[in-house]
């Protein structure tokens, strides 16, 4: 093992603000007609709709340079400079949104210290409202740096080709379709497809590119139903991997049921069953689940919640709070759940500090969301049980900032 010591400098160059029964013939016909007629309304309509709203550009700029020095192997100490721009678009307008944070880093090093040259760090969200009540698209993708091994250092810029790193990138697309049928019932139908793929190390080490289609559809409660509400779901998750492995399917069947005490309580529970056909060293990956949970929300700047259940792997439990004020915000999380490498890199696995709209809040210091789940050392891409507990807090001064992250798994 060669232990490392760095020491860093930091400049930062910041430049805040906006610089703004089988159907006839002819009925087959007219309805395929009529979806292409509204496939090509909506490709013209999309981009008019993205383009009217508001746009605004922030960036910022920063510089480091660092002494590395590991101990037993002096061929691969020496400096390191790096340089990192931090761009962030938001975009919002009466029936889109759309937030982007992307932070590529150029490091170059002296002697044998073999920095990865280029590295990208990127969170990018949107949703777009695409027929009125109807249609919803939603986009987000992700690049970041992780390990390839459990027993490596924690991977970055700096010892990503000796510590055997490699580079994640995802794209998801999440459709949904929404059709009011009564006013006791609704249809929602909200699916995915999402790609995962690396880019390996100097020995060219890098994971299973993979791909993932969801099916969704349920029933849900109307506006009849005031205080109470329930669903019943149907979801089918399959993923197909580049190599010789096998497809993993997830078939997920569920009743649920919520209940709202005025303003501050609310409860919610569900039954179901999962059939789930996955590469594991389980012998039973099916079986019934349930689960209950309540939250609290004893004003618009506080929130907690709890939920306890059990799933073919035993018991699960979740739960967690948020609260801000004017110069501090604190979000928690805990979890015990099923995961996996592919999982980890796509945007749904994030836990980072969200503002009221739900975007990332931005590092004052970097310019990048504060990300408190970092997936540095998975090394398979089978289910595992993961039990981690996840925070993040930022305080900010008049001229001082400070963020804390934290990941204990």
């Amino acid at each position: 093992d060669m232990a490392t010591d760095t020491g860093t400098g930091m400049m930062s160059n910041a430049k805040p603000g906006p610089s703004v029964m089988r159907p006839a013939p002819q009925k087959l016909a007219g309805r395929a007609a009529l979806l292409c007629s509204l496939a090509v309304s909506m490709t013209g309509l999309i981009p008019h709709i993205v383009m009217a709203g508001e746009w605004v550009f922030d960036h910022s700029s920063t510089v480091e340079l660092s002494h590395v020095d590991r101990t037993g192997d002096d061929g691969y100490s020496g400096q390191i400079l790096q340089g990192t721009p931090n761009l962030h678009l938001h975009g919002e307008g009466g029936r889109f949104t759309a937030d982007v944070n992307y932070s590529p880093t150029i490091s170059l090093g002296t002697s044998d210290t073999d920095p990865k040259f280029l590295t990208h760090d990127l969170l990018a969200r949107s949703r777009l409202e695409a027929v009125e009540d109807r249609v919803f698209i939603g986009a987000d993708a992700s690049a970041r740096l992780t390990g390839n091994s459990s027993s490596g250092a924690q991977v970055d810029a700096v010892n990503f080709n000796s510590e055997g790193g490699q580079q994640s990138y995802s794209f998801g697309l999440t459709p949904e379709y929404r059709q009011h049928i009564n006013r006791y019932a609704n249809f929602v139908s909200r699916n995915r497809v999402d790609w995962v793929t690396y880019s390996g190390n100097d020995d060219g080490d890098g994971s299973d590119s993979s791909s993932s289609r969801t099916l969704n559809a349920s029933i849900q409660s109307s506006r009849y139903f005031n205080a109470l509400s329930w669903s019943l779901d149907a979801t089918q998750r399959k993923t197909f991997y580049d190599s010789d492995r096998d497809d993993d399917t997830r078939d997920f069947y569920s009743a649920n049921v919520g209940y709202r005490f005025g303003p501050r309580w609310a409860m919610n529970g569900s039954v179901g069953y999962e059939d789930n056909d996955v590469d594991t060293d389980r012998s039973d990956t099916n079986g019934a689940t349930w689960d209950i949970g309540a939250t609290w929300t004893p004003n618009a700047r506080t929130r907690a919640n709890v939920e306890y259940g059990d799933r073919y792997f035993g018991e699960r439990y979740a739960g967690g709070f948020s609260h801000r004020t004017k110069r501090t915000r604190l979000s928690l999380d805990l979890s015990r759940e099923v995961t996996n490498r592919r999982y980890q890199q796509t945007v749904d696995s994030f836990f980072f500090l969200a503002d009221s709209n739900g975007d990332p809040i931005l590092d004052p210091n970097t310019g990048q969301p504060i990300i408190a789940n970092i997936p540095q050392l998975e090394d398979t891409d089978e289910d595992y049980l993961n039990t981690q507990l996840r925070g993040a807090m930022t305080i900010t001064g008049r001229r001082t900032n400070v963020t804390i992250t934290g990941n204990i798994a």
